[in-house]
């Protein structure tokens, strides 16, 4: 494993990249895409590592304006720039000399898996898809963690960030509201008391995970569809892995019935949105799940 810079415009992402051991020739490429809220050295650097082990050469990344990556004002949630950060990632592979330009592959957990898709529409460089307890964050934004609210009564919540950002355009100081609860209680869904004991605790805190949603993402995070036109023009093959007893299911259940059948899909028993984040017992086999799966389509 090596730190990188991973050029953007006039920004850079900070990168982990692992490359496979004991192998001669180019690898496969893989993009892994970090859930929101979250930076390289958690689950995403987890499965990029798993990931390289099987042969592949693989780059965690932090989004831009989070982690120890570039852009200001740091903390925004932009899903149009996460879904460039992609891009970005794939022309780093692409010009390494290990790596088949024509082998490569995206891998995202969480909201990082929202980006992925909504990255391989546009992007057919991305030649295969696999998401991990997917979220689409605009749908979550709008509909709730378990998909049963009313979008309307989410334009409150743009009404008060226009005004904060309002205030902000004239000097005021930047507010941010949390990506997970902070002090979540026995009415907080359980995928949400689990992220917070991941995020918040030694478990997987890290310094660089400050658990900040800028105000200023509000708009950008309630418009955004990351599923918008992929029945048109998501094609490549999809692996869809997702816990039967996660409250974001109905994410990877939304595409899958949205693109025809996901190529293949993966809903494991027991399973819960955080179990596949440091979990090994789901961790493991969903990596190999993967690792098969990219396997078979970047041959």
């Amino acid at each position: 494993m090596s730190q990188i810079s991973i050029k953007k415009g006039p920004i850079s992402l900070s990168g982990l990249l692992f490359k496979p051991t004991g192998q001669s020739g180019k690898t496969p490429g893989l993009v892994v895409v970090h859930p929101g809220g979250g930076v390289k050295e958690q689950t995403a650097g987890t499965y990029a590592k798993k990931l390289a082990e099987a042969g592949f050469t693989t780059i965690a990344y932090d989004a831009a304006f989070q982690g120890a990556s570039g852009g200001e004002p740091h903390f925004l949630e932009d899903p149009n720039e996460r879904v460039s950060d992609v891009y970005a990632v794939i022309d780093y592979l692409q010009n390494l000399d290990s790596v088949d330009s024509d082998k490569i592959g995206v891998l995202g957990i969480c909201a990082g898996g929202g980006y992925a898709v909504a990255a391989a529409k546009g992007d057919q460089r991305l030649k295969a898809v696999a998401t991990v307890s997917m979220v689409n964050i605009g749908d979550s934004a709008r509909l709730g963690w378990d998909g049963d609210e009313d979008p309307l009564e989410k334009l409150a919540s743009l009404k008060a960030a226009a005004a904060q950002i309002t205030a902000e355009a004239k000097g005021a100081e930047r507010a941010a509201a949390p990506y997970v609860p902070p002090q979540p209680d026995d009415k907080t869904p359980r995928d949400m008391r689990e992220a917070s004991d991941y995020y918040l605790t030694p478990r997987a805190q890290h310094p660089r995970a400050e658990n900040k949603m800028l105000y200023l993402s509000f708009p950008r995070v309630l418009t955004f569809d990351a599923f918008h036109l992929a029945d048109v023009f998501l094609k490549q093959p999809v692996l869809l892995i997702a816990g039967s007893d996660a409250g974001s299911l109905w994410h990877t259940q939304k595409l899958d019935k949205l693109i025809g059948g996901a190529t293949r899909k993966v809903i494991v028993p027991n399973g819960a949105h955080m179990d596949f984040y440091d979990n090994e017992t789901y961790v493991g086999p969903a990596a190999l799940d993967v690792a098969e799966f990219m396997k078979k389509h970047l041959s």
